[in-house]
């Protein structure tokens, strides 16, 4: 990764191998008393600056150094065929500025098998790049029983500039696929079953997950040639009751799951698709990055919270808080149920209409979650089924305030669903807004006065949806369901442009494993379970190297 512009390069010489970008502290070495006075200093931060090709010279101390600068040599030196044998970086046959002096922080780069470069780093600079490393090593944490682990990164914009324009390399993609593995399968064990009397659940999750392995890198490729994914996170972070972060967290570990099923099956090995693999966990690592906007992947990390949006929409959400009589209360409640009922239908028993994001501070010691309730009209994602089933607002964002000291526990977990001890939060909730929004753009404030209607306009559309899918056959629904969750790019298509531009059918390698295995519930559910949490791993997903 480079965090400096070459006009700060500083000098270039022969890289003894591939070597990955190292940082230290030049220390010129120009006599054995020098290496002497330097056997317990910290070495391991040193980037050694020497004039000889020779090995003996540093010899005491060249298998700790942070690299090695040598002003001649050539790649049959001895220095640098025991450097490599060391895995120190070293750069033989250097040229170098001659006011490189000592102590200045510099890296090296490897650029190809004949070059490499010393570039001079400044003290922010450093600290931008021993922050990346620190964000690396939250990554590779394990964490508690649940995979809960302390976030302790200095994360600044320049931090999460650079990490975001950071290639993704194998070590590092493995580091994430391994964080991935161990922050879901708690979470799976801790969730309710996979189960409904109308949508075969462990059927359809089976498919769509192995559909998104099949399908996810080609579509993901064509969103990115149109809008990068930090660029779809930074907008997605600008309002709410528009893309529920939920799809940016299924982007990632839903490929997983499906890429884990068909290792279950025998028919991927864990180390095939590695590009497709990398193409897809960078897409859902910057998305992530940029929509979070605090360097945290999972809510699990923010201390199970996401304050994704900015503080001007909060306000804009907030100032509509009006106290609740015990009467509103009680339409409030029936809203949200009327809403999330909906919502679970229309998503084919899943919760991925509904999310909560926060708390936010609103003053006076309260805070506040937003719920986004979304897809409550035809959108340029919306799904066959819910063909002509209309209502005024594409979505709703509902604010919950209430006291934090009512809670001995509060939660948003990684599917963006609040648990609370007491397990009444609507009961404590002190204050309200609901703002619909309209497909125009336009937001409106819904009162009081307006909830009843609204719910009874839902309830309405509701018992239409249900027998539409009342009136499917097994088969239809299983289908139905599939494309639900393996549309799952589409949100992001459409913002970046091109959802005309990809297939959005299911793929023949997908349909192939339709009714052998997936028509079965109980195989497919042994398939599903076994692949991702009764695996004798420590968690969900094969390493990739």
């Amino acid at each position: 990764m480079s965090i400096v512009s070459d006009t700060a390069v500083a000098g270039s010489g022969v890289p003894s191998y591939r070597f990955e970008s190292t940082t230290g502290v030049i220390r010129r070495f120009l006599s054995p008393q020098d290496v002497i006075a330097s056997l317990d200093e910290d070495v391991e931060s040193m980037v050694a600056l020497v004039n000889s090709g020779g090995t003996t010279f540093l010899s005491p101390i060249l298998g700790r150094l942070a690299g090695i600068i040598a002003c001649d040599g050539t790649l049959r030196s001895h220095l640098a065929i025991v450097s490599r044998e060391f895995e120190v970086p070293c750069l033989v046959g250097a040229v170098v500025d001659p006011g490189l002096d000592d102590g200045a922080t510099v890296r090296l780069d490897y650029v190809d098998g004949d070059r490499a470069t010393v570039t001079v780093v400044d003290e922010s600079e450093t600290d931008t790049a021993a922050a990346v490393e620190q964000w690396w090593e939250y990554v590779r944490r394990v964490g508690d029983e649940i995979a809960v682990k302390d976030f302790d990164v200095a994360m600044t914009d320049d931090v999460l500039a650079a990490l975001i324009s950071e290639p993704l390399t194998n070590e590092h993609l493995d580091d994430l696929v391994g964080h991935m593995s161990r922050t879901f399968k708690p979470e799976m064990t801790r969730r309710s079953g996979f189960t409904s009397e109308l949508f075969p659940m462990m059927p359809y999750m089976s498919l769509s997950t192995i559909e998104d392995f099949h399908t996810y890198a080609t579509r993901v490729r064509i969103i990115e040639s149109a809008m990068p994914a930090h660029e779809i996170g930074k907008r997605l972070r600008e309002r709410a009751g528009v893309v529920s972060p939920l799809w940016t967290w299924m982007a990632g570990y839903h490929f997983l799951i499906g890429r884990q099923c068909l290792i279950q099956m025998g028919r991927v090995a864990p180390t095939d698709k590695t590009d497709d693999i990398r193409t897809v966990v960078d897409f859902w690592r910057r998305l992530t990055l940029a929509q979070r906007g605090d360097g945290t992947l999972d809510n699990k990390d923010a201390g199970f919270t996401n304050r994704y949006l900015p503080d001007d929409e909060v306000a804009s959400l907030t100032r509509h808080l009006t106290p609740l009589a015990p009467a509103d209360r009680k339409a409030l409640k029936r809203l949200n149920a009327t809403v999330t009922g909906y919502l679970f239908l229309l998503f084919t028993d899943s919760r991925v209409g509904i999310y909560d994001s926060g708390p936010y501070p609103v003053g006076d010691g309260q805070v506040a979650i937003v719920r986004d309730l979304l897809c409550l009209a035809v959108n340029d994602f919306d799904y066959p089924w819910a063909k002509g089933l209309r209502t005024e607002y594409s979505s709703l964002s509902v604010v919950l305030q209430f006291d934090p000291a009512s809670f001995s526990s509060f939660e948003i977990n990684d599917w963006g669903t609040t648990f609370t001890e007491p397990d009444q939060l609507l009961s404590e909730v002190t204050a309200a807004a609901v703002v619909g929004h309209r497909t125009s753009g336009e937001r409106v404030q819904l009162t009081p006065a307006d909830w009843p209607a609204l719910s009874a306009d839902i309830s309405r559309i509701h018992g239409e949806l249900y027998q539409r899918f009342a009136d499917m056959t097994r088969e239809e629904r299983i289908f139905a369901a599939t494309r639900m969750y393996s549309w799952g790019l589409k949100p992001f298509a459409t913002l970046a442009g091109v959802v005309d531009d990809i297939d959005w059918s299911i793929s023949p390698d997908t349909l192939a494993l339709h009714p052998d295995p997936f028509d079965d519930d109980e195989q497919a559910g042994l398939i599903f379970g076994t692949a991702v949490v009764a695996n004798d791993m420590p968690g969900s997903f094969s390493p990739v190297l």
